[in-house]
């Protein structure tokens, strides 16, 4: 049985996952870097309210994602010891991603915020190069072992 993903299936992964880091990428820019003029004074930009229900959504999707690959892709692989360094970083920084991401929603604490908002942006940031190293040590080790 092959590990390799169906077409249907790794397009909807990078969609998903294209969307999900540009959304907060443009998001954190905007938040931390631009400023428009308001009434009052400087304010966030207008935008930042769409892009980051753009995140919020498609971090749900990239959850079923990440679902739908669990029961064969990683099982198959895991027994089969075949990209399993990378996998494991990337389901690792998933976790962290994902429990990240509730924590920034959910919890108010500023002291904890500020740091679990840094470990979201850096992991976020750093995933799809995770993700494009493991895809090409997949495509290099197909039809091996």
């Amino acid at each position: 049985m092959p590990i390799k993903l169906g077409r249907y299936h790794q397009w909807f992964l990078y969609i998903v996952g294209v969307v999900l880091t540009l959304s907060g990428g443009a998001w954190l820019y905007l938040h931390h870097f631009i400023r428009i003029d308001g009434e009052f004074g400087p304010v966030h930009h207008p935008s930042e309210h769409l892009l980051i229900t753009m995140h919020g959504i498609s971090a749900a999707l990239m959850m079923v994602g990440l679902g739908s690959v669990l029961p064969g892709h990683v099982s198959r692989a895991w027994s089969m010891r075949r990209n399993v360094r990378t996998g494991g970083f990337m389901l690792t920084m998933m976790a962290i991603l994902s429990f990240s991401g509730y924590f920034l929603y959910y919890l108010g604490a500023e002291a904890f915020r500020d740091i679990t908002a840094i470990v979201h942006w850096v992991f976020g940031l750093g995933l799809p190069i995770l993700a494009w190293v493991h895809v090409q040590r997949g495509i290099k080790t197909r039809g091996k072992k």
